[in-house]
């Protein structure tokens, strides 16, 4: 059980529930959810810590996180329909608190992922970041990408960006805006442009997105989405539940063109928990029913570290209640 336990956690979790079996593979991307990024919004270190109330504030950012976060685990797919099994691991590290002028409101994150199915592996890599301009608007941008493997199961390239706005008059909203651009390797590219919200209400955390997207040759619309909320705090647990759904369509370019249209719906779990203030793990669980296709249901699990020093400037006492990202 011990080395299972290891084998788990030493490759990271791969958003799976976003990806499709080739070709339309070559039009996907695991993008992050929504939920994640509202668990790791980095904190203005300019932000002064709030007055001393009675009740614990919950509107000021999380400046107790150390600078570095490493995650690592692995997925497993079980598909049927003569899809077989996907299985993978996946990485990332994050760098918080930057020193110096300028550079400090960036929080880079650098991420790769393995992928293996029946028909072949491929990997992918990606550098993305949190850009911090002020208490009421922060973005999240980068590009990826992936080199030749035995079977096209990513994007070639990706590029794209999404804004957070915090909606004024209304505490603990933040509006998301994004989009992206994803292209294949045969001339084939997607646009994806995105409106969404986090809400913060105590210690849940709703969210929710629409996905409009178009894909070419043939100009194809389709659209998606989804919504979530988890319920814990920081440095002790958190557990959520969600659900995703919309049309896929795309057209491939290939010695044969295929134009394909179905459904897909499916819920998702996942279970966060620290075994100290220093690390902890997460497992996920996921179903997708893609009609007239297959059915997946797919489980990761990742072990995740933070360390490193606090820097003293931004060290306040912790707070009891899930506080929102960059607000005042």
């Amino acid at each position: 059980m011990i080395r299972n336990f290891i084998w788990l956690s030493a490759v990271s979790v791969a958003c799976c529930w976003a990806q499709q079996p080739a070709p339309a593979a070559a039009l996907s991307w695991p993008l992050q959810p929504l939920v994640d990024i509202a668990r790791e919004v980095p904190a203005l270190q300019d932000q002064t810590p709030p007055a001393s109330t009675t009740a614990p504030a919950s509107t000021e950012p999380i400046p107790q996180a150390e600078p570095y976060y490493l995650e690592l685990g692995g997925f497993d797919n079980f598909v049927n329909n003569n899809y077989g099994q996907w299985r993978g691991a996946q990485g990332r590290v994050m760098f918080r608190h930057l020193r110096g002028k300028g550079i400090r409101h960036f929080t880079p994150i650098v991420s790769f992922a393995t992928q293996t199915r029946p028909g072949g592996s491929q990997a992918t890599f990606g550098l993305d970041s949190y850009i911090v301009f002020n208490k009421w608007f922060y973005m999240l941008g980068g590009f990826g990408g992936s080199p030749s493997g035995s079977a096209v199961l990513w994007p070639k390239w990706r590029y794209g960006a999404t804004g957070f706005i915090t909606v004024p008059g209304v505490k603990g909203l933040v509006a998301t805006l994004g989009a992206s651009q994803i292209r294949g390797n045969q001339g084939d590219y997607g646009n994806i442009f995105s409106a969404g919200y986090l809400y913060y209400y105590g210690k849940a955390i709703w969210s929710g997105y629409l996905n409009f997207n178009r894909n070419y040759p043939g100009s194809i619309a389709s659209n998606s989405g989804g919504f979530a909320v988890q319920y814990g705090a920081e440095k002790k647990q958190w557990i959520g539940i969600g659900m995703s759904g919309g049309k896929i369509a795309y057209q491939t370019i290939e010695l044969h063109p295929l134009d394909v249209r179905f459904n897909t719906f499916g819920p998702n779990l996942f279970y966060q928990k620290w075994i100290t203030p220093k690390w902890g793990v997460i497992l996920r669980y996921d179903y997708q029913n893609e009609l007239n296709a297959y059915e997946r249901h797919g489980v990761s699990a990742s072990v995740f570290f933070e360390f490193g020093p606090i820097p003293p400037e931004i060290k306040t006492p912790a707070q009891s209640t899930m506080p929102l990202p960059l607000q005042h």
